[in-house]
């Protein structure tokens, strides 16, 4: 049993000592060497060895029983695919910790890190600076305060004052991850990633610094000279310039003051086009309110020609293809001057719009605008309402002066219908043709243009006292505080006055007579009930 036990002993002083020979630093080389047992000076050429690195110097004071030392002039390591040079070398066996300071200069692959401050562990391969320094590649140049190398997990943490520069962009934040294969930086924390082009901010997210492809997955924005996206999640493409947004999706056009809401959107940098979908409202401010629209989707593009003619010409002959009588409500005034160059947006909306501002209405089926002309087109069956009237007509155009609704134009079967005093009674004009003038946001005058047919019910101090009927070419409406209220008939008007018991209910009203006030929106929250 004796015999057993000591065998133990002996076996347990072999590990021991083979670990302690692993764990030794070995002095691989060196010119002179002076000293005692506890400290060994070594000059020229010095070299030591030690888990697996080799480290050379001109130098070195080398601590025997402590088995370290501290090493001085044209310091190098050489690890696993990493050179370090420095001017002077703490190393400790205890820890495999490499202490470098001075001018350092830290090399893996393509990759070059320089600071003045740098701790190496040789056994994981793992390095650290804390006081600042540059890393570049063939591409990239990248600053921090503090930055850890995983050198065996090709990864890199940067942090504090963080700044990666590109030829293309600039991006900034204070918690990066860099991966020296894929070239992948990804962040958490406020970041910003800056171009000539666009300004792409997030929270957290990564950046392809070889494909030029970003996603910010919370806070992320992308904001161009012309428009801005935001979204929950947010995938950018630089070289494509077309940014795709999911979730509370905001989109704004900056020269418009449009806004744009949705659940999906995108916007082209190149082709300076934005879209949104899904539960979609746009905003558009004017000077003393905003209007609010819910449809299907929206987009909105803006566009730069040699003269403002070209879009002149493609106005006049959409005019054209429908069945117009009056003029086309574009007029010189609000058109650019000839120039070398004029932009301008074009907004399209399509599908089940509703919109809602607060002195006018409206639904149709798509909705057009041009900032050229600054005229909404609204198309198939399209209603507007206007205080107490309801105007309709094959297509409705409503025209911007100084940013606000001044003139709508009706270019076929044109209808306004106001509610009497008796709801089942209608004050009631139609003809070909129809162009309104607001002022101050109320609708004071109405223009009916060619086979204009005319019932008006007449009160005296809310007494109903008789229905007029009549036909005539043109009719001029007057209104007072959004009520029809005097009329002026043109080219021999037809018709007559009868008691209101002498028209039976099917004769007081037009042919094709329709009153929508159940589809009417209500408020900025009715738009999303269609109806």
């Amino acid at each position: 049993m004796r015999s057993k036990y000591i065998c133990f002993i002996l076996f347990c002083l072999l590990v021991f000592s083979a670990t302690a020979q692993k764990r030794k630093i070995e002095i691989t080389q060196c010119d002179i060497m002076t000293g005692d047992r506890s400290v060994r000076k070594l000059f020229g050429n010095v070299g030591f060895s030690h888990q697996n690195a080799r480290m050379y110097c001109d130098s070195a004071h080398f601590f025997v029983s402590d088995n370290r030392f501290e090493a001085f002039g044209e310091v190098r390591i050489y690890n696993e695919g990493v050179t370090i040079h420095a001017d002077t070398l703490f190393y400790s066996s205890q820890t495999s910790l490499a202490q470098l300071r001075g001018a350092i200069t830290m090399t893996n692959q393509d990759m070059t890190l320089t600071t003045h401050k740098l701790d190496y562990n040789v056994k994981e391969n793992v390095g650290y600076y804390f006081d600042n320094g540059k890393i570049t590649d063939r591409e990239n140049v990248l600053t921090s305060k503090v930055g850890t190398f995983y050198v065996n997990d090709d990864r890199i943490q940067f942090t504090e004052n963080v700044v990666l520069q590109n030829k293309d962009y600039t991006i900034r934040t204070n918690n990066l991850s860099y991966h020296t294969v894929t070239k992948i930086a990804s962040f958490t924390g406020p970041t910003r990633v800056e171009s000539e082009q666009n300004l792409l901010y997030t929270e957290n997210g990564w950046y392809n610094t070889q494909t030029n492809i970003a996603q910010g997955v919370k806070n992320s924005y992308l904001n161009s000279k012309s428009h801005f996206i935001y979204g929950d999640t947010l995938h950018y493409n630089r070289n494509t310039d077309i940014g795709t947004a999911h979730q509370n999706v905001h989109i704004l056009d900056t020269i418009e003051k449009i806004s744009l809401f949705g659940s999906e959107g995108f916007l082209d940098g190149i082709q300076k086009l934005a879209f949104a979908t899904g539960k979609l409202l746009v905003v558009k401010d004017f000077e003393t309110d905003s209007l609010y629209l819910h449809a299907d989707s929206v987009f909105v593009q803006r566009f730069v020609i040699g003269r403002p003619q070209t879009v002149l010409d493609s106005v006049t002959q959409s005019q054209n293809q429908t069945d117009t009588v009056a003029k086309p409500l574009v007029a010189t005034d609000s058109i650019a001057p000839l120039s070398d160059s004029v932009e301008y947006s074009v907004i399209k909306i399509y599908h089940r719009v509703r919109f809602f501002k607060s002195d006018i209405q409206g639904v149709c089926d798509s909705l057009h605008y041009n900032s050229l002309d600054s005229v909404i087109w609204l198309h198939t069956r399209p209603i507007i309402w206007h205080g107490a009237n309801q105007l309709t007509g094959r297509s409705i155009q409503l025209r911007l002066i100084n940013d606000q609704i001044e003139e709508i134009f009706v270019d076929a079967d044109a209808f306004v219908v106001e509610q009497d005093l008796d709801s089942t009674q209608f004050n009631q004009i139609k003809g070909t043709a129809l162009k309104g003038y607001i002022k101050d946001n109320k609708l004071y005058q109405v223009d009916i243009h060619k086979n204009s047919e005319f019932i008006y019910f007449m009160r005296d101090k809310g007494d109903l006292i008789g229905i007029n009927k009549l036909l005539c070419a043109d009719i001029t409406a007057y209104l007072v505080d959004g009520k029809l209220s005097s009329f002026t008939f043109r080219q021999k008007p037809d018709g007559f006055i009868d008691p209101p018991n002498a028209v039976s209910k099917e004769e007081q009203k037009l042919d094709k007579f329709e009153w929508h006030s159940t589809v009417r929106p209500l408020n900025k929250d009715d738009i999303f009930n269609w109806r």
